[in-house]
């Protein structure tokens, strides 16, 4: 039986040896042999780790010994390290599924980290075992953190011939971890493989208690010809409770591989870890008691039902409950976020509209405090950017943006808010490719984040689409998107109807036609969104002077 263990070990020289060796291999394969600079990129970051050096692998550090680039080199601003270090985690995924046979050494970059990860294979007895103090020694000690927690097993490769899928489940193993570990409200607990094989004889419980984690994530693997099939599943360890099971049939490719395990890992890593995946649907319903710690938690939770169905009435209650919680506990870092987001939430979504000024003011404080007691805190960013977007300041706004997804890129309503913004603002491409990201993520999503194909079909003329959406729900949509729906009817001559539906409106949200201008202002719609719902105003023949000229 053979299994991978990672570095160092007691026999590091050696091990050190094997991996330049293999390094060789690599840079003169075809994938590589002519990339002068991505070999001299794959070459440093290697000797680096091997010298002890791998904590010194930051973008900046690469830019300047690697690329050339000046002293005065912003990774931030030039792209180039990012941009290469995917191409060379492509290029590596590429060269081991044609040599995962013939492979002593796998040189692997995980995504988010220059330092790479060296894995030697090695030969174990089939009857080797492990004590459980050696498996207390691999894994994160996590009693003390009141974070879930998830143990993550290697996939099984269930493939009929013997090694044609281990590089693949290897990957997707890791891609996986990786997809995890951005949703810093868990504690992802990863064991070496020779531990992870231990723990698969054992039953859940078993390996809960050995690992310590409440959660166990596991799977398998098997290759048919060209279709791969993955089959995830998630158990509580406690109870033995299946909370997440999904299967996936994808055709394989060489040159799709990349692809395909990153959108595999990312869907897992929602269906798991986001904020209606099943380990918080589980705990949220297991919520009892009523300490600061839980009143903390259940704040995270109710800022993200009020992400997915929107109202006023839950966002002033929420404001009032975390500014609570903050008071008692200033250095609850997403508490502070989410008074930032309810900030915003009050000036751009809800009837009246709040004053903005004052709003946004205070939606930026607490998008500060937020990021100054942890800069890793993508709801901290999150809030900024809408803040920033909303007083219309793109420039910062775009900058925190890039910062939030960077640092959780399977947050769905991050994306779905993002494309909003980005169809609004006549991006609409760019608009359509966030959507789609955000609701392969989400089983069931809310109405509003389909708003950007809404305003897509708007922008292009596709009416009878946009006026579907107001037979779906139209009192769950922010007002100013309804405007769209209005102004569809308009130009496909049903006024009267239109007027009907407006009369509804502004009984159930008295001024609905003002406020909508209101809010209208606070998305900065793109010009020729404007003067289409202006014309929409005039042939309706309403006296909505009033929202013409706030729009």
């Amino acid at each position: 039986m053979s299994a991978m263990t990672a570095m160092p070990g007691p026999d590091e020289d050696a091990q050190a040896v094997l991996v330049r060796q293999a390094l060789e291999l690599i840079c003169e394969d075809a994938l590589f042999r002519d990339t002068t600079r991505m070999k001299r990129f794959l070459r440093f970051v290697v000797e680096e780790t091997l010298e002890g050096r791998g904590d010194r692998l930051k973008g900046y550090t690469i830019g300047v010994e690697v690329f050339d680039r000046p002293d005065d080199f912003d990774p931030q601003a030039d792209t180039i390290v990012r941009v290469q270090a995917g191409q060379l985690r492509r290029r590596l995924d590429l060269y081991y599924a044609e040599h995962a046979k013939d492979s002593q050494v796998r040189i692997l970059i995980p995504k988010g980290r220059y330092s790479p990860i060296f894995e030697m294979r090695q030969n174990i007895p089939d009857d080797a075992t492990l004590e459980a103090g050696d498996v207390a020694k691999a894994v994160t000690d996590i009693k003390t953190d009141p974070r879930p927690s998830i143990a993550v097993l290697s996939l099984d490769d269930l493939t009929p011939n013997e090694g044609e899928g281990a590089y693949f489940t290897d990957g997707l193993t890791a891609e996986i971890v990786n997809a995890l570990v951005q949703f810093r409200s868990m504690r992802i607990v990863t064991m070496t493989a020779s531990v992870a094989t231990h723990l698969k004889e054992r039953s859940v419980r078993e390996v809960a208690e050995e690992s310590g984690a409440e959660f166990v994530l596991s799977g398998n693997v098997r290759r048919d010809g060209d279709v791969f099939r993955v089959m995830v599943q998630l158990i509580r360890a406690d109870t033995n409770e299946h909370l997440m099971s999904r299967v996936f049939d994808r055709e394989y490719s060489p040159g799709s591989l990349f692809n395909l395990q990153e959108d595999i890992a990312s869907y897992t890593a929602a269906a798991v870890a986001a904020p209606f995946g099943a380990v918080n649907r589980y705990n949220r319903r297991r919520l009892i008691r009523q300490d600061a710690s839980i009143q903390a938690y259940e704040c995270v939770l109710r800022f993200y039902d009020i992400q997915l169905r929107p109202t006023r009435n839950k966002a002033n209650e929420l404001l009032k409950t975390v500014e609570a919680a903050t008071s008692e506990n200033p250095g609850f870092s997403s508490g502070w976020a989410i008074q930032s987001l309810m900030h915003a939430f009050l000036v751009s979504q809800c009837f009246p509209v709040a004053d903005p000024v004052k709003h946004l003011k205070e939606a930026d404080r607490c998008g500060r405090l937020a990021i100054e007691l942890d800069n890793q805190n993508a709801l901290g960013y999150f809030a900024l950017y809408q803040t920033y977007y909303h007083r219309g300041e793109f420039e910062n706004a775009n900058r925190m943006i890039r910062r939030a997804m960077a640092l959780n890129p399977n947050n769905y309503s991050i994306l779905a808010y993002h494309a909003v913004c980005l169809a609004l603002r006549g991006y609409n491409k760019e608009a359509l490719t966030m959507q789609a990201a955000a609701l392969r993520l989400i089983g069931r999503a809310p109405p509003w984040f389909y708003v950007p194909q809404m305003i897509v079909d708007y922008r292009e003329g596709q009416y009878d689409a946009v006026a579907a959406w107001l037979g779906r729900d139209p009192l769950n949509l922010p007002a100013a998107f309804q405007a769209f729906g209005l102004s569809a009817l308009v130009y496909l001559d049903r006024i009267d109807e239109a007027k009907v539906l407006i009369a509804k409106l502004d009984e159930e949200f008295p001024g609905f036609l003002i406020e909508t201008g209101r809010s209208a202002c606070q998305w900065h719609l793109a010009s020729d969104l404007t003067e289409k719902l202006k014309r929409s105003v005039e042939i309706a023949g309403l006296d909505m002077r009033d929202i013409a000229s706030s729009i």
